[in-house]
């Protein structure tokens, strides 16, 4: 009797183990699964950065031209050339 009691309890104990291990592996892949997901949108993410990055540094660049000042002056002043003349929509 004391060779079956004892062969029960090390089949419940493998058992308990076995049992654990299927509950952390399941556990495990669903958190790879979320950092791979978290992953991938930092990776938009970084792209839309870089995209955005070069955007202002080509900006920049033509803000020391000639060109790049006075589409400043117009875009964001208001200003005009000699001659020009603006007309404003006033409807609406």
């Amino acid at each position: 009797m004391r060779f079956v009691r004892s062969s029960l309890l090390v089949k419940l104990v493998i058992l308990i183990v076995v049992v654990y291990a299927v509950v952390t592996l399941v556990s495990l892949r669903n958190q790879i699964a979320d950092k791979n997901a978290e992953a991938a949108a930092l990776t938009s993410s970084i792209t839309a950065v870089e995209q955005k990055n070069g955007k202002l540094e080509e900006a920049i660049a033509t803000a020391d031209s000639d060109e790049g000042v006075e589409a400043i002056a117009r875009d964001k002043l208001g200003m005009v050339t000699d001659g020009e003349v603006v007309f404003h929509d006033v409807g609406d």
